[in-house]
């Protein structure tokens, strides 16, 4: 009988390390402000990505992503929870209330420092993706940009993300502290921390937040990768900039390696997309412009036309993924979400809106969606770089591409098929469409805003 009991309980054991080991390791690749059109598998022959075309090359390419935010912390917190940002904003909104009244300050100061503080901790009322597949054995790590405090207020396993100590308040580098301290070293100085959880975590399946913030600002790429683009004829800022994009890819490459090393790449789902997206053609030099240096063309981050939102996004596993799948099917970085619990064989709450991309990934033809529409808080105009107090929303579909700030009564459509640069507005040629997308944003808003989210479920 004994004998039987601990035959019984090593099959038990044995049978759920074989079911962790089935699963395949999953590392979600974000690049920070890469804009759409600036790699070779999307068609660009300046802009060097040989990483990245290879990714794409043997995977499922989605050429018409979109992510929810043209800027990063709501863009990254889609990643994270599944949620969009208007949902978790409400959240946040009522509880910053609650917080206010409970809570006495000597001065304004105090108080706006205790709210940011408040805030910088939100990510603990929600269920995030790596608490969700840690229920099915994995371990995760963070490496990168990420803006929600510790790496362990994510419900990471492990990470670089981490704070001194102090308060926000008390931290004179608020601004780093907040969206990644140490992790925002990721890359651009070592990988050796994700080197070594890999090397420490072999007997489970592990989740990687890999997000080193490149192409992102500071432009400092090194010299020999500078010397690609010195001698074309472009701007100096289109220089820099490519060479940061070129600067990530090379990074990328040289985790893969590690992974082919260790023998872990060919189990590993890799997931490639942006958090936003960022203009940058070749002719335009921003680097005297005091509005466009740091947050690219006008079209770019932060605003609401389709270059703010729109990545490819790659998924590829050599043994789990047939390449050469390429689609323009529209899809939504809460659709990525979606996705990477259906590869883990995980729980779906009920509360997510994103769609499995998995039959998209195979090869098959049927859409997921019909239409993206987003929200965004203090978008950019003309006049107005921050559109500070109003709210923007972003409508699209296959064929258009339509923005509407109520606040300042203006609305912009564009034929995104005939027209991708978005150069030829034709709200005043299409009214009866322009009635119709208005109507359309305004049930979105009522449905989102009316569907209850369960943090911490």
């Amino acid at each position: 009988m004994i004998r039987y009991i601990i035959y019984l309980a090593l099959v038990l054991i044995f049978s759920c390390s074989s079911r962790q080991n089935n699963l395949p390791n999953i590392v979600l690749i974000i690049g920070d402000d890469h804009g759409w059109p600036y790699y070779g598998f999307m068609g660009n022959d300046i802009v060097k990505t040989p990483v990245l075309d290879s990714l794409a090359n043997s995977g499922a390419v989605f050429t018409n992503g979109h992510v929810t935010s043209s800027i990063c912390r709501p863009s990254l917190r889609t990643l994270l929870t599944g949620l969009y940002p208007i949902q978790f904003d409400n959240y946040l909104d009522s509880m910053k209330i609650e917080f206010t009244n409970s809570n006495e300050y000597q001065n304004q100061i105090e108080n706006d420092f205790a709210l940011a503080e408040y805030e910088h901790q939100i990510i603990k009322d929600f269920y995030t993706l790596p608490e969700m597949l840690r229920k099915k054995g994995y371990r995760s790590f963070e490496g990168g940009k990420y803006w929600e405090g510790t790496y362990e207020m994510g419900g990471f396993d492990d990470g670089m993300s981490s704070r001194s100590g102090k308060s926000l308040y008390e931290d004179y580098h608020i601004l780093l502290a907040m969206a990644g301290g140490d992790g925002l070293k990721f890359a651009r100085e070592t990988q050796e921390p994700v080197y070594s959880f890999i090397k420490n975590n072999k007997e489970h399946p592990f989740f990687i937040w890999y997000a080193p913030m490149l192409p992102h600002t500071p432009f400092n790429p090194p010299e020999n990768l500078l010397e690609i683009y010195n001698d074309l004829d472009i701007s100096e800022s289109a220089k820099v900039y490519y060479a940061m994009c070129t600067w990530f890819d090379r990074s990328l490459g040289e985790f893969l390696k590690f992974l082919r090393k260790e023998d872990e790449l060919d189990n590993t789902l890799l997931i490639y997309i942006n958090d936003n997206g960022w203009q940058q053609d070749p002719s335009n030099d921003y680097t005297k412009s005091l509005e466009y240096s740091t947050i690219g063309g006008p079209k770019g981050k932060k605003s609401l036309y389709d270059f703010g939102y729109r990545t490819p996004i790659i998924f590829s596993q050599k043994n789990g993924i047939k390449g050469g799948v390429r689609t323009d099917e529209l899809v939504s970085s809460v659709d990525v979400f979606t996705t990477i619990l259906d590869y883990a064989d995980a729980d779906q709450p009920r509360y997510l809106t994103g769609k499995s991309l998995l039959n998209l990934i195979k090869g098959g033809k049927n859409p997921v969606r019909e239409k993206i529409i987003t929200y965004l808080k203090s978008p950019r105009v003309p006049g107005d770089p921050w559109a500070n107090g109003k709210t923007g929303y972003s409508y699209r579909s296959k064929d258009w591409h339509s923005f509407w700030i109520p606040e300042l009564n203006e609305i912009n459509l564009y034929n995104i098929t005939d027209d991708p640069y978005e150069l030829n507005e034709v709200s005043t040629k299409h009214p009866g469409k322009v009635t119709d997308i208005k109507k359309e944003i305004v049930v979105w808003n009522k449905f989102i805003k009316s569907r209850k989210i369960f943090p911490n479920e």
